[in-house]
């Protein structure tokens, strides 16, 4: 579909959808501006004084984002202070309750040696929520040197601001864990999945069986 406008003798078409977007930057100068204008939800606070991981620590750095909403609440999860050659420093999360108008910030307790834990780095985070339990979780893959060390889920359970030391849910055996039981297949990091099935209740992580889904997956 085209409009025709006539200027004395010439006539030119302009496409519908070329008037319907010049319509909304005139009505909506407001949302342009909005949308040219990214909002800074988190920052790595770590140095190499702080944090030297390795020598090829990146500070400055927070790569490898997850997010996950619920109603009002906005969780995302990321590395903080990456590794070259793999992981980091610490997890850290930003949390909006408002969908987005602000946020709160910080890093999950008790993983690395940075952070009041035992382990290296680390690496993978993935973020969901718990309907059921109205708790918010994010997993992590804990790392020894730059091997796989355990799987780490950390909990929240007001509202994604604060979060307590994370539970082990996989720990490795002799030698790293096989990275084909920590990752889901076709895919390069840990997460946790929200499964729904007819016999299943529809709110909640819950597998087959009714638990919590971990972040493994075995194959044959």
């Amino acid at each position: 579909m085209s409009f025709i406008f006539g200027f004395g003798r010439r006539a030119r078409a302009i496409p519908a959808l070329t008037v319907a977007i010049l319509l909304t930057l005139i009505a909506f100068p407001a949302l342009v501006a909005y949308a040219a204008s990214p909002l800074q939800i988190s920052s790595d606070p770590f140095t190499q004084a702080t944090c030297a991981a390795s020598a090829t620590t990146n500070h400055h750095t927070e790569v490898e984002p997850d997010t996950y909403s619920n109603g009002s609440t906005i969780v995302a999860t990321f590395q903080v202070g990456r590794v070259s050659d793999g992981g980091s420093c610490d997890i850290g999360f930003a949390t909006s309750t408002n969908n987005g108008g602000a946020w709160t910030n910080g890093l999950l307790p008790g993983t690395t040696t940075f952070e009041g834990g035992t382990y290296d780095r680390i690496s993978d985070p993935s973020v969901a929520f718990d309907a059921s339990h109205n708790t918010w979780l994010i997993s992590s893959l804990a790392l020894t040197g730059a091997s796989g060390a355990a799987v780490l889920v950390s909990q929240s359970t007001n509202g994604g601001t604060t979060w307590a030391n994370p539970v082990t849910v996989m720990a490795a055996r002799p030698g790293p864990i096989p990275s084909q039981l920590i990752r889901p297949l076709g895919s390069t990091k840990t997460g946790l999945s929200v499964i729904i099935r007819p016999a299943a209740p529809s709110t909640g992580i819950a597998t087959l069986n009714g638990t919590i889904m971990l972040p493994a997956t075995c194959s044959k």
